[in-house]
């Protein structure tokens, strides 16, 4: 029997050049039970949020003696809290936006309900009806990519720090500076005692002043108002 010609893969690793036909139909069959139990994964957590809310709306836990959905969820399910609240609040985002994955058998694909922080936020956001149409757009592709589990790690992250004016990191650069200033001058012993209680105040108001830009608001003579312009996502 003929020996395969071996190559190196990118990682480095020898790999056959060429597969039998028999080699690529287990592949597809391997590949094609994978999908099918990782969507049985999906639902399952589905099935789990919907019997958790049962629980939280309808107070059994106390009927079991617990105070609390925590301690129900700690004693009796060996749950945390953060995963807890993580089944309840993507069981509620999804009583609200996809009621389709709540039937017995839903269709299609359902992506991973575990890190689906990122949808629930992008969902949240196209609720808004400020939203401009670039920002809308924007917003919906990056939904599509979410639904179809193709949104990178971090994906998100990066194209919502696209948007950050540039006033923000200058800001915060200046901060950093002063707060190291205020750092060595405590360390100074001819230093007038009155000049670090206005460093720490100066300090305060820039770091109220950077959470504010950061959340898209600037608090002037009347009252909170957007500080970012319509063309960047808040």
């Amino acid at each position: 029997m003929a020996k395969k010609r071996v190559v190196k893969t990118a990682a480095g690793t020898d790999a056959p050049a060429e597969f039998s036909g028999a080699v690529v139909q287990e592949a597809l069959q391997v590949t094609w039970t994978l999908n099918g139990q990782l969507k049985n994964t999906q639902i399952a957590y589905i099935r789990v949020g919907v019997l958790l809310a049962r629980v939280r709306d309808e107070k059994l836990y106390a009927a079991l003696k617990h105070p609390d959905m925590e301690s129900y969820a700690r004693e009796r399910l060996h749950l945390g809290r953060s995963s807890l609240y993580n089944y309840l609040r993507v069981h509620d985002w999804i009583c609200q936006c996809h009621q389709e994955w709540l039937e017995p058998s839903p269709k299609g694909f359902i992506p991973n309900l575990a890190e689906a922080a990122d949808l629930i936020w992008i969902e949240a956001e196209l609720t808004r009806t400020d939203l401009d149409g670039k920002k809308r757009a924007a917003l919906e592709e990056l939904r599509t990519l979410a639904l179809a589990g193709k949104l990178e790690d971090g994906g998100l992250d990066k194209w919502r720090k696209q948007g950050r004016p540039p006033a923000v990191a200058s800001l915060k650069s200046f901060l950093s500076a002063l707060r190291g200033l205020r750092k060595r001058g405590a360390k100074l012993t001819e230093l007038p005692a009155e000049v670090i209680p206005h460093l720490d105040a100066a300090i305060d108001i820039l770091g109220h002043a950077q959470d504010l830009r950061v959340a898209g608001l600037d608090f002037g003579e009347n009252g909170p108002e957007i500080f970012w312009d319509q063309n960047v996502l808040v």
